[in-house]
């Protein structure tokens, strides 16, 4: 468990604007996962705020808990993630 907390911690303070179009852009308080027994699946849980100060709870679905996953991941098929709004807005 910890790369997972160590690339957790990588990603705070970060703004990220999701690949899904339906999520917000903002900037990550906090991330954990957590084993959801009723759906049978591990999600990922990100606590955004926006540029509107308004924070988010985000819950993606997780194919699996190995460590190969995570590194996919964000490497960007979660979305795109800069260290300040302008920045996320100029470079994409």
């Amino acid at each position: 468990m910890a790369i997972y907390n160590t690339l957790f911690d990588l990603m705070l303070n970060k703004w990220i604007q999701f690949n899904n179009k339906d999520l917000p852009t903002g900037k990550i308080l906090s991330i954990t996962t957590a084993w959801i027994d009723y759906l049978n699946t591990y999600q990922l849980s990100v606590r955004i705020e926006d540029i509107n100060k308004e924070t988010h709870n985000i819950r993606i679905n997780l194919e699996n808990d190995s460590e190969d996953y995570y590194i996919k991941l964000f490497r960007g098929n979660l979305g795109k993630i800069s260290d300040s709004y302008e920045e996320l807005l100029i470079n994409h």
